[in-house]
């Protein structure tokens, strides 16, 4: 016996209508980039133009007077568009740090917009 046509068009709309199976969730591929090896290798936003010195403020994490390396956690940053965040950064004579001890509140001037992990000057406050 033959279906009606109405009934196997029926059968054909009802497949159309029906909703997808959906497909199975995947787990995201780990990462395998490595973090950057230092904050030179980390992308910075550019810098907004300024004419004086750039200065912030921050607590000493660690302190490193032989290679002249510091640590600090600092207020942002508006100049070269930094929140606050800690990280490390070089001075421009390590002689500057002997007087420096971790838990130490400062405030310091950036070398540059240009150079802005470079420390240019570094005082307690």
């Amino acid at each position: 016996m033959k279906k009606p046509i109405w009934i196997a068009a029926f059968g054909l709309v009802a497949a159309a209508c029906s909703p997808e199976t959906p497909a199975p969730a995947s787990t995201p591929a780990p990462e395998t980039a490595a973090p950057p090896a230092s904050m030179a290798d980390m992308p910075m936003p550019a810098a907004t133009p300024t004419t004086g010195p750039i200065t912030g403020t921050g607590k000493i994490i660690a302190v490193d007077a032989v290679t002249g390396g510091v640590t600090l956690d600092h207020q942002a940053i508006p100049e070269v568009k930094w929140d606050a965040m800690t990280m490390g950064f070089t001075v421009a004579d390590p002689a500057m740090l002997k007087d420096l001890e971790v838990g130490d509140m400062v405030s310091f001037d950036l070398q540059s917009a240009t150079e802005p992990t470079k420390i240019s000057r570094i005082a307690k406050q």
